[in-house]
């Protein structure tokens, strides 16, 4: 009922933006308890009139307000409500792609990982398999959003890897240009770093916790859209160089390697065959591996 009447405010909103539009946004600041569902509501409202010109015209002269707003809130502690102010954000910055992208871009040297990873969810979500009039800009500042690959906090790392992944999968225009000089930071990402590595004991158990494995799978999982979407830019060889070290790794990952041995099997099975020997080594020790109770 609560996310229906959300919904509700919204639609009722882009009807009569002077009426309840400044409502809405008082709300969010002094709300907290419902906060959440009155950005829904926003993001609704911005949703109906972030397309065509007419809509957007209605909208513009709140944008200022809106923009200010979402960005106080990109550095909330819930992940769920940052995650609304991201979609917030990207809808928003199609009302003037060549005034709120530049603004977009200029937040990744915020200082607050959680701004980071928000800004750079908000560019993901503007990523569509369909034209859009934001594309040209946004191709212009794709380096600048994959330059936090090298950001220090792991989990804007994952996100951005994410955020790649999607453009390579629907839009590889995107990224084509670009991965001379992302690649080395995925395979560098792909490998297992000590550092990262822990023991947790659990009563008389120890269990090994690799912090780094769900930033190491996103950049797999990157790798992989690259076989579908971008082969004939990638050098074979040195990919599968980083494809082998990962055959020991994680069961997480493994599954994931094994399923890119398979497919590069029928790409490239020329360079797949030169290596064939090892990749039966490693595929004999998991099928003969003891699975511990």
């Amino acid at each position: 009922v609560k996310s229906a009447a959300s919904h509700a405010l919204g639609s009722v909103t882009v009807g009569n933006l002077p009426g309840f539009l400044p409502f809405i946004l008082t709300q969010i600041e002094n709300q907290s308890r419902r906060q959440y569902l009155l950005l829904h509501s926003l993001k609704e409202m911005i949703t109906s009139l972030s397309l065509g010109i007419e809509a957007i015209a209605q909208l513009r002269p709140f944008v200022p307000r809106i923009w200010d707003l979402l960005f106080r809130h990109c550095e909330c502690n819930e992940e769920g409500t940052r995650n609304v102010v991201a979609e917030c954000l990207g809808k928003l910055t199609l009302t003037d792609p060549e005034g709120l992208l530049p603004r977009l871009r200029a937040a990744l040297n915020c200082p607050s990982t959680l701004m980071r990873s928000t800004i750079v969810t908000a560019a993901k979500l503007r990523i569509s398999d369909q034209v859009q009039t934001i594309d040209p800009l946004l191709k212009q500042c794709m380096g600048d959003f994959l330059q936090t690959l090298q950001d220090d906090d792991l989990n804007v790392r994952r996100v951005v890897f994410i955020a790649f992944n999607s453009a390579a999968h629907n839009k590889p225009s995107l990224v084509r240009d670009l991965l001379d000089s992302v690649l080395p930071q995925f395979y560098n990402e792909t490998k297992v770093k000590k550092e990262l590595v822990r023991e947790v004991e659990m009563g008389p158990l120890k269990h090994t916790v690799d912090d780094g494995l769900d930033r190491g799978n996103a950049a797999f999982e990157c790798m992989y859209t690259l076989l579908d979407s971008c082969l004939d830019r990638l050098d074979v060889l040195e990919f599968l160089n980083h494809v082998e070290l990962r055959l020991k790794a994680h069961n997480k990952i493994k599954m994931l390697t094994y399923l890119m041995v398979a497919c590069l099997a029928n790409l490239c099975p020329t360079a797949v065959l030169q290596r064939l020997d090892r990749f039966v080594e490693h595929l004999r020790n998991t099928c003969t591996a003891r699975v511990k109770a």
